[in-house]
């Protein structure tokens, strides 16, 4: 629902453009003076301005020349009967969003304030986005207070100004490698221009060289056209090679080849191309142990790690846990439109005392299925899948605080037969096989569980 003033001082027509918009759901608010609409803008700021361009006191000009004064991120639309084609430019001058001239269909003058109401969302998306940045100091989406997330956080701002040098990203999956690559671009003086990235194992090697370096036309059976790669179109910006231990032998040395000397040649090419590009690189093997086993280039290795960054497993970071399941839980009930939801305390005990293996993106991903699918507003402990719940501190809360231990061994049943049918995409002959029962004993266990309707097949 919008606010919207009407200043017009033709009654009848204010009346009528009043009761559309209410029957649309808007609140809306007439004024038949300029000195009137004014106050009532003061009183209670509209999003949208309906000003006819003569008004009893005053030119729509003046008006809107003050109202923007007072509000400038109202949108105002001018309504004219003049055709007075210099004045309305004049009214757009001075920042009105549009104009309509008298007559105008209803549908008109309605098209015409939603494109108003989407534009203003805009802005305030923009403005959100842009002070959200700010206040983020450019590591939006990094969260976490303890020293050794707060040492690498001081270490992005110092690298990001550091020119040209390398970069070396490592830690294990899952801890957001990338979001560093993406800060140190943004802070850096490159951040106007392109941030390329690529993942060196997604590719298949026989494609990563043409990925990244481009082609010339007919240097293969399928290169129809020249093609640029992301290392050209990286020019002034950023090259970011995730997964670079994966990268292959042959393809390193090419790489060596540039950073060396900041030229490269296209697949298929005869001339050497300049470009000017910083490299960050990031892996979550462990490359000397690589170069020993000469599956990495010792060279190269050591002119990616000009300036290390290494980020700390999750289960290293303490009470950063439960600040970014906060931060996650805020984000996906906001997402979902729901009232933000809450770990239990016995909750957030599992949460604490359970390893992550997958690190940040194993516990953004498991509070996006746990408010997804928890219908309550406080997170039980039960929601939670069978390895959490596999712990000594875990299982010694759940005994204190007085759990039946029937109920409980029920409720960790029923996680596994759930999951092993969502793993099984509902094929319950094929969940019983990989829970190692028989199609018998699996169809009473559904019976006990309540879980016996709604199968692909039968068991």
């Amino acid at each position: 629902m919008a606010h919207i003033l009407i200043a017009d001082d033709e009654k009848i027509l204010a009346q009528s453009l009043g009761m559309l918009f209410r029957d649309e759901g808007h609140q809306v608010e007439i004024a038949l003076t300029g000195a009137a609409m004014l106050s009532s803008a003061e009183h209670s700021p509209p999003d949208v301005i309906l000003l006819d361009l003569r008004l009893p006191d005053c030119s729509g000009l003046d008006a809107l020349r003050k109202i923007k004064q007072q509000l400038p991120e109202v949108m105002v639309i001018m309504m004219t009967a003049h055709g007075d084609t210099a004045t309305v430019v004049e009214a757009v001058k001075r920042g009105a969003f549009h104009y309509v001239n008298k007559p105008f269909e209803l549908d008109e003058i309605t098209l015409l304030v939603n494109k108003a109401l989407e534009q203003q969302k805009l802005k305030a998306e923009v403005v959100f986005l842009r002070e959200r940045r700010e206040s983020a100091g450019g590591l939006e989406g990094m969260v976490g207070r303890c020293q050794a997330m707060s040492q690498v956080f001081e270490k992005i701002r110092l690298v990001a100004k550091a020119g040209d040098s390398a970069v070396l990203v490592t830690g294990e999956s899952g801890t957001g490698k990338e979001l560093v690559a993406g800060a140190l671009h943004r802070l850096s003086e490159r951040q106007e221009q392109a941030f390329a990235e690529v993942n060196c194992a997604a590719i298949p090697d026989s494609l990563l060289e043409s990925e990244l370096f481009g082609h010339e036309k007919g240097a293969f059976t399928d290169a129809q056209t020249r093609k640029k790669g992301l290392v050209e179109l990286a020019q002034n910006g950023t090259l970011f090679l995730d997964e670079i231990g994966e990268m292959p032998l042959h393809l390193q040395a090419k790489l060596l080849r540039f950073l060396e000397k900041k030229s490269f040649r296209r697949l298929g090419g005869t001339v050497d191309l300049q470009v000017n590009a910083r490299i960050i690189a990031a892996t979550n093997r462990n490359l000397p142990e690589l170069v020993k086993l000469h599956k990495f280039r010792e060279d190269l290795y050591y002119r990616l790690n000009v300036i290390p960054v290494h980020l700390p497993p999750l289960r290293e970071r303490g009470e950063d846990i439960l600040i970014l399941t906060e931060y996650f839980l805020a984000q996906f009930s906001q997402r979902l439109g729901q009232p933000c939801k809450q770990l239990a305390p016995a909750t957030e005990d599992a949460f604490m005392s359970y390893l992550w293996p997958g690190n940040v993106r194993e516990l953004k991903n498991m509070i996006e299925r746990l408010v997804i699918l928890c219908p309550s507003q406080i997170i039980p402990l039960e929601q939670l899948p069978a390895e959490f719940l596999q712990c000594d501190h875990v299982l010694t809360q759940v005994v204190g605080q007085g759990f039946n231990i029937d109920d409980h061994l029920l409720s960790l049943e029923r996680q596994l037969v759930l999951e092993a049918l969502e793993n099984a995409q509902g094929k319950k002959i094929l969940a019983a096989e990989r829970l190692g029962v028989s199609r018998h004993a699996f169809k009473r266990k559904l019976q006990k569980l309540g879980l016996a309707g709604g199968s692909e097949d039968s068991v």
